[in-house]
Formats: structure tokens, sequence, C-alpha cells
């Protein structure tokens, strides 16, 4: 199936085809959501006709790495990535989803997902129907919808293995029974729509439990990774990244499975360049390098921004790996909770200990000190605001610690920091993007929304690194955003320009194209705040062979759809 788009051309553009190859000048005619005839002054026959004077055109790009599972019920337009030329989005990343899942343990999926991603709870619980428990079911309800974006879903690990074990899967491996049920309720997922698996050996819940996923064993991972190659799927991971020496080790494990299953493409989250570890992205791109060459399809994803996140003290993932802060964090914990736990002195000696004991990710290194200040709280204290803690560090002196709890305090909870965790150097991350071990895909777009907005990588990648950096060509950049996602995810005539191709169209002047800073807006069911994008310069984007968005402006049209496996043996 193709979609319902109607009779149009799209005249007078330089059509970059998705295959790498250069740029052409020749018109598109569009019928019925395909690319029905390519070609130099194409008549018009009293069709609508779009004006791609001065523009490129390109196939409507993929992002291969969001979290639009919940939004997609408040916001089926996913605002504003069509703004950025998107066309298509894979949910169901990083062992979250909302199937399969049994009805007594919405609550807790609920809350599961909203703090890994961080999204309003209720939001997220009471703006989704919940109609379904198996993923054929959820798939059913997505089939019934139209939206902004097509939609390509992955089935979540630690979803199939609660809904197999209970409350078991948080803390053991399956036996034999349970893998048969766990590979059974995964088969009967790929049939039903699913692309593949994610899974994470990372994640935990609110209360510091390790995803269930974590569990898995040698034996529950071989079935998976069996499934997966039978329905040609793939298998996106986040590895154990509390030292590099265990991301890597998962890694290998899981290139390992790739060479023994088909070549079942393994999909990473993610390389970045780290200023606190210059070691640490060469290291994992020879890893990769290595297992390719043992016939490993192993991919690293990697993002054009510096990962920033917003670090506020009534929820934040960042201190993850400091317990005792993590504690007081959580959104449940009430102010004069908060308040009590920071004054009192055994919980600073633990929190002291807490911070010392982490070798790699936050606090390690210093790396508080390069917090930017963008609320302080007092009056007297927003002479900081845009300045670095290191400033407040070296005026009070002590511990990190205990100078970052009286900052808290003394504020009353109301600071907010902006940490600029990876990708500092330009010059590296366009390197990242390049490099053949990755794929350019890892917005997060969807998910921290009270941190930043994951929209707009695409416009990043072609204004920064295309434009002004040349770190890439055009037509290098669009494959790798466009087809090169496409054939991994197995999406049969998307994400290439060509005579009967599915009419998922970009259309943008380079010289116009503008990546701009996130802006606060209400939007959010309830008047809560996200974290948007602003649009960025695309003149047209076509979903299906409908006009979705023009010049920033979404056209209200909702032209796409889940895709499932169905859609992809007979697209």
């Amino acid at each position: 199936m193709s979609g319902a788009g109607g009779n149009m051309l799209i005249k007078g553009g330089m059509i970059v085809d998705g295959t790498g190859s250069a740029p052409y000048a020749a018109d598109l005619r569009i019928s019925g959501g395909r690319i029905v005839e390519i070609g130099a002054d194409l008549s018009a026959d009293g069709v609508e006709v779009h004006d791609a004077a001065g523009c490129y055109v390109t196939p409507g790009f993929i992002d291969s790495h969001t979290h639009y599972d919940g939004s997609l019920y408040w916001d089926p337009a996913c605002d504003p990535i069509l703004q950025h030329g998107v066309t298509t989005v894979l949910i169901g990343n990083c062992s979250l989803g909302l199937a399969p899942v049994r009805k007594e343990s919405i609550g807790d999926l609920a809350t599961l997902f909203s703090y890994i991603e961080d999204l309003p709870r209720d939001t997220f619980e009471n703006e989704i129907p919940w109609k379904w428990e198996t993923f054929g079911e959820y798939a059913d309800d997505m089939r019934s919808r139209q939206f902004g974006v097509n939609v390509v879903a992955l089935v979540s690990h630690s979803l199939l293995r609660g809904y197999e074990l209970g409350k078991a899967a948080w803390s053991r491996a399956s036996t034999g029974d349970e893998v048969e049920r766990i590979a059974a309720n995964y088969d009967a997922a790929l049939a039903a729509g699913a692309y593949g698996i994610s899974s994470s050996r990372f994640d935990r819940s609110p209360s510091g439990d390790l995803v269930p996923s974590f569990y898995a064993d040698a034996t529950e991972l071989d079935r998976i990774f069996a499934v997966t190659a039978k329905h040609k799927g793939i298998f996106q991971i986040i590895p154990d990244m509390g030292s590099l020496d265990q991301q890597e080790k998962d890694l290998r494990e899981y290139c390992g499975y790739s060479v023994r299953n088909a070549r079942v493409p393994v999909i990473s989250n993610g390389i970045y360049q780290r200023p606190d570890d210059p070691d640490y992205h060469p290291r994992l791109l020879q890893m990769a390098k290595e297992e390719r060459a043992k016939g490993a399809d192993f991919r690293f994803l990697a993002s054009p921004r510096s990962i920033e996140l917003l670090v506020s003290f009534h929820q934040a993932m960042v201190f993850i790996y400091v317990p005792s802060w993590n504690a007081v964090v959580q959104p449940g914990v009430d102010m004069e909770e908060k308040r009590r736990r920071l004054a009192d002195p055994a919980w600073r000696e633990q929190a002291r200990a807490d911070w010392d004991a982490v070798k790699e990710g936050f606090p390690s290194g210093g790396m508080i000190r390069g917090f930017r200040i963008v609320k302080a709280g007092k009056p007297e204290n927003e002479r900081y605001v845009g300045k670095t803690f290191d400033v407040v560090l070296d005026e009070r002196g002590g511990h990190p610690s205990d100078v970052l709890a009286d900052w808290v305090l003394d504020n009353d909870f109301e600071p907010e920091f902006v940490f600029p965790f990876t990708n500092t150097d330009d010059r590296i991350v366009g390197q990242l993007l390049a490099a053949e071990e990755s794929i350019i895909s890892a917005s997060d777009a969807g998910a921290h929304i009270g941190m930043f907005d994951g929209a707009g990588d695409t416009t990043l990648v072609l204004t920064r690194h295309v434009r002004d950096s040349a770190d890439m060509t055009l037509e290098t950049a669009v494959k790798r955003m466009t087809l090169e996602q496409a054939e991994l995810l197995g999406l049969k005539d998307r994400g290439v320009i060509r005579q009967g191709a599915i009419a998922d169209i970009a259309v943008f002047d380079l010289a116009e194209l503008h990546w701009d800073v996130e802006q606060k807006v209400f939007d959010v069911p309830g008047g809560k705040p996200r974290f948007r994008r602003p649009v960025g310069g695309m003149r047209y984007t076509f979903v299906n062979g409908v006009l979705a968005q023009k010049d920033g402006e979404l056209t209200g049209q909702l032209a796409a759809r889940f895709l499932d496996s169905r859609d992809r043996e007979a697209a």
C-alpha cells in the first residue's frame, strides 16, 4: 500500500535521489501517493504545482531513534519533526514501548517509561487508550489511526520478559519454558508488524532496579536473535555504559550473535565525542571495525547535537549513578523531604561517597564545573545565570556535592542547569557522522521534553556538516538519512526518489535552512511544558504524496500511517 496522495507536480528543483548520485535538475510528478514520472519541464496538465525553484528535492528523512510512542496519541503530527523534513520515525527504542503489557501492569509501565524518557506520567497514562495487551492488538490500534509521519515500531525486550515472567523478570534469567514463551510472543509481534526488538543493559527504574532485558542470558538471546533473523528484523541495544570496558564487552557479545544469526543488524546507542575521555570514540570505532570485519552487521547511532541535558531538582536522570542525589530529584518526593535530606549530615556523607565512587559518566572528571546555570532562584543570584558552576564552586569551596546541596537549598530547589555531556567538538562529530560504522539517527525526539527537543537533527546535519563545514557532501548526507536507513529497516520503495517509489519528499533551499535553540511551550495536555525546536526553513514536506507542511506551517493533513511487516512485503 502507498497512501492516498493526489495528483501534483514538484517543479524546478534539483533532485538528490538518496542513492548518493550527484544532483540533477528535474520535475517530479506524483499520483496516488507515488512518484509516477521524473523529467525536465514536465507539463502541469491541470494538477497542483509546487514550486521548487532554487531548492533541492530529496527523499523524506528517516529518524531511526525516537520516543514518540506516547505522544503520537496526543500529538499525531509529532510537531515539529515534519518541519525538519522527516517523514518516517522508528519508535519502541531502548527496550521501551507500549506492548505487550498486561492490564494490571499499565501503571508500572507508565512510571517506567515516563521516568526513563522524562515524560509527564499522568499524561502518559491518561492520554493513551490502552486497548491492548498483545503487540498485535497494539498494532491493530495503530493501524486504525493517521499520523503526520509514518511510524515503524520495535518491540520491547523488557516488556516481552515482563509479560511472561511478571515481577521475576526484574531479577533473574528465564527458564527453558519461559524462553520459549518469550520467543513465541516475540515471533507473533514480528508477524503482527514489529520490525525488530530493542533491548537495554543500562536503564533503571526510579528505585534503581535494572530493567528486565538486563537479565536475559545467552540462551534467551540466542532464541531472540534466531527469531529476529527469521523475520529479517533488527536488534537495537543500549549496552551497559557504566564503564568503557563493560560497554565494549557487551557490544562484542551482541556482534557475536549477529555473526551466528544471518548477520542480524545490531544498532547500538550510540557513539559520541566525550570531552572527559578522548579515547572513548576511537576505541569504540576500532571495536566496530574489528567486529564488522568478522562478519557482524553492526553500527552505532550518531547524532550531530551536543548532548545537553536540562538538570533540575524535580526530575533529572543525570544523577543515575549517584543514588543519594537520584533519590532526591524524583518527582514523587515532596519539598519538605527534599529539604530534610539535603540538610541531613548523614545524607551529606553518603552523597559525598556516592559522588566520589563514580569513575565514568557524571560526575567524574569534575563535570559539574561545566554545568551552565540557566536559572538560579533568589534574585541576588541571577547574576550567575549564563555562567558555569565552576564560578560557584571556586567562590564557596568544599566538596562539590556539598556546594551543590547548599546552592540548591539556598535557592529553594529552583536552580536549573544545562549539562553539555558529549559532542562538544564539531570537527570530531563530523567524523563520527561520516564513519561507515555509524548511522545518522540518534535524535531521541519525543523523549526528555523537559530538557531538550531532539527534532531537527536533520537540519543540523545539512547546515553545520554539509553547508558550513563540508564534513560530507549533500548527496552523501541525504543517502545516510534516507536510503541507507530505509534499507536497514526493510522499507521498500522509501528513502529514494525514483519512478514508482512512495512520495515521501523534502524540499529545501540549503542556504535558507537554520537550526535554532529550543523554546519552552505549554502545549502538552493539561498545559504542561515541553521544549520545542523552532522550524528549520524547509519549504515543503510531502508524506505519502500529501503536502504535510509548507514553509514551517503544518497543513493539518495526516496522511501517514503505521508501517508493519505486511507493508514491507507488499510495498
